[in-house]
């Protein structure tokens, strides 16, 4: 046989082929739109269902007389006390950076990059500010992504600890006043078997971090050994990633350092939970302080809600702790809400916004801001 009749059948193969791999690559493509579609989707039902439950049986009237009282010098108040937050974040993420290797980051980056960060998350569902911050500062500073989320997750790991603490502080103090009266007595039983699995995982926190930190190097082997299973260039992101987390966990063995991270965090936490009792003041309808630790937490927990900022389940939360446990009727916890939300998020979008236009950013590259990870998969 002729060596181009042999060729000619190769050549009609390897077009097959070729229309084959394009078939499938539009196949992945349309799955992963469809993905998209169905995850926006699935998000806007949860924030509309979450609004509509929050605003039933509410008088929009009324609320907006609620609304129209506010005092303005403590709703400003309140507003800059978040900000405040944002401060103390900078400065521990910041000293949290310097501690675990052997440079701190500018501390403009570091603001930046957490401003912008906290942005994301108050516009964008499922948290995705704890992937843009370190990205961000990555970009900026040449600081290892996998580094930086390393800090980021020991950031987060630091605040659940505050959060649980202080939900448990709680149930031993007025949660059981709550329980002693006889108009919330029930409903406060909730709460003393809620403390009972915070204290349960606050126990397992601790004794996580403390295995990790006594079988670092064993673990540091295992870990090894899974990233052998993942993509070549998100290995040695996976190793810096997991050298990065033991790395913060450590500071604890650092004195100084760590008691700067405890002031900072308690810095964070007095700001998030103040500013619960000045939207209060603000709204003439002030609590005992430590009621902002339970709405604190509760609107934390309906984060986990994958709603845009929040919306819809934050509301919802803080007006379910209001009209349970304190008396507020259906509109004046709306409006209550309603100015909490506003204050925890306005500060935080205004200040990214601001820095996002300073620094010629665009939201294309915040939405590809995936692409630093896949960049920097290698570590």
């Amino acid at each position: 046989m002729p060596i181009e009749d042999r060729a000619a059948p190769l050549s009609d193969g390897s077009a097959d082929d070729s229309r084959r791999a394009r078939d499938i690559g539009e196949i992945w493509y349309n799955r992963l739109r469809l993905k998209r579609a169905l995850r926006i989707l699935l998000i806007t039902v949860a924030t509309v269902l979450l609004l509509g439950l929050f605003l039933r049986n509410s008088d929009l009237r009324q609320v907006g007389k609620a609304l129209g009282q506010i005092a303005p010098f403590w709703f400003v108040l309140a507003l800059l006390t978040n900000f405040s937050a944002l401060i103390f974040r900078t400065l521990r993420w910041r000293t949290i950076l310097g501690g675990s290797s052997e440079t701190t980051p500018p501390a403009y980056d570091t603001f930046l990059a957490t401003a912008i960060g906290f942005m994301s998350s108050a516009i964008l569902p499922i948290r995705a500010g704890d992937v843009v911050r370190p990205a961000l500062l990555s970009r900026r500073t040449g600081i290892r992504f996998s580094k930086a989320l390393g800090t980021v997750v020991s950031e987060r790991i630091i605040d659940l600890v505050a959060v649980l603490s202080m939900f448990i502080v709680f149930s031993l103090t007025e949660g059981r006043d709550l329980a002693a009266n006889p108009a919330t007595a029930r409903k406060a039983l909730v709460i003393q078997s809620a403390a009972t699995i915070a204290a349960m995982a606050l126990g397992g926190i601790v004794a996580m971090i403390i295995l990790l930190w006594l079988f670092r190097g064993s673990t540091r082997s295992l870990q090894i050994r899974v990233s052998t299973w993942l993509p070549k260039r998100f290995r040695r992101g996976w190793v810096g990633f997991f050298d990065s987390l033991v790395a913060a966990l450590e500071l604890a063995g650092k004195p100084r350092i760590a008691i700067r991270v405890l002031l900072f965090t308690i810095g964070i936490w007095s700001c998030l939970t103040g500013q619960f009792i000045l939207v209060l003041y603000a709204m003439g309808r002030p609590l005992p302080y430590l009621s902002s630790f339970l709405v604190t937490g509760m609107t934390i927990l309906s984060l986990s809600i994958p709603t845009p900022g929040g919306v819809g389940g934050v509301h919802k939360a803080a007006q379910l702790a209001l009209t349970s446990f304190y008396g507020f009727d259906v509109n004046s916890s709306v409006a209550v809400a309603i100015v909490f939300h506003v204050v925890g998020t306005a500060p935080v979008l205004l200040t990214g916004l601001l820095l996002f236009a300073r620094e010629g950013l665009s939201i294309r590259q915040l939405a590809k801001i995936g692409e630093t990870i896949e960049e920097q998969g290698e570590g």
